[in-house]
Parts: structure tokens; sequence; C-alpha cells
């Protein structure tokens, strides 16, 4: 049988902020109001307006994530899809992630096994290749 391991200090510290960064960021989610054009709601937080939208006026691949998240938090998902469907399956991903973090810390996994999880790695590719895919049809609209 193998041994339960032993966590440090920096496992206690990395779950600790895990377990509590997603609730923070859904909270200050919920508190945005969503820009009706689908971006430019970061700005809310004192960010400055995206750079790339300014100089191209197309939207980079990270446009509508903040409004996409606020949406999602207000129940109006049609409208968080329509600012940005990568958004939306960010948001999911990571609540499917979080709710695994608290299992895992009663197994007293060590935080760099997470790494190791098998589910982790396909998730962040299928993030990033939607990401890709949102940013390229969006280029070309």
């Amino acid at each position: 049988m193998k041994e339960k391991s032993s966590l440090k200090f920096y496992d206690y510290l990395g779950y600790s902020f895990l377990l509590i960064s997603l609730p923070i960021i859904l909270f200050l989610a919920y508190l945005l109001i969503p820009k009706s054009g689908g971006v430019g709601t970061h700005e809310e937080l004192g960010l400055p307006p995206c750079g790339f939208y300014l100089m191209f006026h197309k939207p980079c691949p990270s446009c509508g994530m903040t409004t996409s998240f606020a949406l999602l938090m207000h129940g109006k998902i049609i409208q968080a899809i329509k600012a940005q469907p990568a958004g939306v399956f960010l948001f999911l991903s990571a609540i499917f992630v979080y709710i695994t973090i608290p299992y895992h810390f009663a197994k007293r996994k060590k935080l760099v096994d997470l790494l190791e999880l098998p589910y982790l790695l396909p998730i962040l590719i299928a993030n990033v290749v939607f990401i890709l895919i949102v940013f390229i049809i969006r280029l070309f609209l």
C-alpha cells in the first residue's frame, strides 16, 4: 500500500490559494456590469483598453473573456457565448478543476503532483485550441 505523503507548508499555501482564487474571480465577475458590445468590461477593474483591439479594430484572443464571465455570473448564458465562446469553455473548465481540488487535498496529494493529473493537460490544450479557433474566426469576421 502506498504511504500517504505529508504536505509541506507551501502545499497548504498553494491549496489555500487555489481554493480562494476562483471564488474571488467569480465574485468580481458578479460585481461587474458587462459591456453591451461584448468587450471592455475589464476596464471596470482599472485595466487599460485592449491594445490589440485599439490597433487593429479586431478582438485579441482574450477579448470578451471578462465580459463572458460577468454575463455567466448574471445568468446570461446566451449573451456570454456571443461575447466570447471560449470564455464560457474556460469558465466551465475552471469550475470542473476547482471542484476536484478538495478531493486531492483530502488524499494528501502534494501540490506539484496536481500537474500530473491525467485530465489537466487535455483541458489546458482544449482551452488553448478553442481560444485560438475563436480568435482566428473573429479575425475574418
